[in-house]
């Protein structure tokens, strides 16, 4: 059973929108896994409310489930509707004037199915003609909610499209806040061991939900990965959030994006295929949002594309190759062969919750400056005769904020300080007259490096990070 925390902002909108006297149609839309379904368990719990799946079936068996459950709920016997429209006819005298909650979930299955190419049906030109010559006269909420963030992205904008500005909301569902994240992991006392678990999960909550509070993350790694009953080697469709990364060359590129190909050209150059083939696949994938694309500092031209879900990372980097020998007994095998490299992932990890971090603070207006985009940063400085390396960094017209990050248990110096006003000489930053430096450091910070005289500089530890409030 799914742990239910946080949401709280995106319970607050949809109440709006169910108090309000009108009738309220949105669309709630997010990758698989990040949710949908508990903020609606949370949203409809103690309101009169159904919720009708779109299962990818024929269009008739969709009909015939929906006609089934709105036919318990009036005290009909299970005929089915002869069309869509005589559905919504009887959906509306369902509603009434009362203040109800229908939600259809999945709806793009009723539309263009998983593979993109059902049938046309007239499901939505026959919602839209209810919802002008019925609904409107109502005050319930229907919510279309759906895993195919690329379509509902698209419908949304589709001036085509029948339901076109029928619209009165849409919530897009992201992963949760940093705040949020941390009730879902607070009965997990040790901080590393906390640490390790978010290094993982990121702020995922379905991933949260899965960890065993009482287990040390060893225990959660081998229930979740390497035991023969693990979670996502029994049942990896659970961790994969799109159909696209089931196979082919899909589920290539992620791997070796992985194992660190994160351009198109290296991509290009360890699979041997053309670039152009390579861009097609990529765009799909980001459309499917089970990758994300990151320009270059002060660049567009230098891309680089990261899988988004951490725990799918982990998946294609240690676990899919390694299916059938962790199924026959061999799991604590390959996690010890994997061991090293398991910990600069969990390292990498880091990097990126402090940037998750990063962004939580910039939502609540406590960095020093108007920070959207975080990114990190590799290149070659001459001036300097190095490679310089910046874990985090973010602009805001003259101002750079800069983050190192580490995670070990060794406090953080002053040479780390130096070493950062160090990398600041080099000619990227010539143009730029303001920073802000964020020292992150797990165990804290040395004397000396505590009575740093700098007001740019900001010093984060674990016990700073875990002590935000929900």
């Amino acid at each position: 059973m799914e742990k239910l925390y946080g949401r709280k902002k995106e319970l607050n909108l949809l109440n709006k929108r169910f108090n309000s006297d009108n009738f309220e149609f949105g669309y709630l839309y997010g990758q698989r896994r990040i949710g949908k379904s508990s903020l609606l368990s949370m949203f409809t719990k103690n309101k009169k409310s159904i919720i009708l799946y779109a299962s990818d079936s024929a269009d008739i068996d969709i009909r015939q489930s929906f006609s089934n459950t709105l036919n318990e709920a009036l005290g009909y016997s299970n005929s089915i509707y002869t069309d869509w429209y005589s559905f919504f006819e009887a959906l509306d005298k369902f509603c009434g004037n009362e203040k109800v909650v229908i939600c259809i979930d999945e709806f793009p299955n009723i539309i263009i199915g998983r593979d993109g190419k059902r049938k046309k049906t007239d499901f939505d030109s026959c919602l839209q003609k209810a919802i002008d010559l019925l609904f409107k006269k109502r005050k319930f909420t229907l919510i279309l909610t759906g895993s195919n963030v690329s379509f509902l992205s698209k419908e949304l904008i589709d001036s085509k499209a029948p339901l076109y500005q029928r619209n009165t909301f849409a919530l897009k569902l992201e992963k949760l806040e940093f705040n949020e994240a941390l009730e879902g992991v607070k009965g997990i006392k040790d901080k590393f061991e906390k640490a390790k678990t978010l290094c993982l999960t990121n702020t995922f909550p379905y991933y949260i939900s899965l960890i065993n509070e009482s287990n040390t993350f060893d225990e959660n790694l081998d229930n979740l990965f390497f035991n023969q009953d693990a979670v996502f080697t029994e049942a990896p469709s659970k961790i994969i959030t799109s159909d696209k990364a089931t196979g082919g060359l899909y589920a290539t590129l992620i791997k070796y994006i992985a194992l660190g190909y994160e351009d198109i050209k290296s991509l290009s150059d360890v699979l041997d295929i053309e670039s152009a083939k390579i861009s097609k696949y990529l765009k799909e994938l980001l459309d499917d949002r089970v990758l994300i694309k990151r320009n270059s500092f002060q660049s567009t031209k230098k891309t680089s594309y990261e899988i988004l879900d951490p725990m799918l990372g982990f998946y294609y980097r240690f676990i899919r190759d390694n299916y059938n020998n962790i199924h026959s007994g061999f799991g604590r095998l390959i996690k010890e062969k994997y061991k090293n490299a398991i910990s600069e992932f969990i390292d990498k990890g880091f990097e990126k919750l402090c940037l998750t971090y990063l962004e939580y603070l910039s939502k609540n207006m406590r960095l020093n400056g108007f920070f959207i985009e975080f990114e990190n940063f590799c290149f070659q400085s001459k001036l300097l005769g190095r490679t310089v390396e910046i874990d985090v960094i973010s602009k805001n017209e003259n101002k750079i904020l800069i983050a190192e990050t580490k995670f070990s248990k060794n406090k953080r110096t002053l040479k780390d300080y130096k070493n950062m006003l160090e990398d600041l000489e080099a000619e990227i930053f010539k143009p730029f007259k303001e920073f802000e430096l964020y020292l992150f450091g797990a165990n804290g910070f040395s004397d000396d490096l505590k009575k740093v005289n700098d007001n740019r500089l900001h010093l984060i530890s674990l016990d700073d990070m875990f002590n935000e409030k929900m």
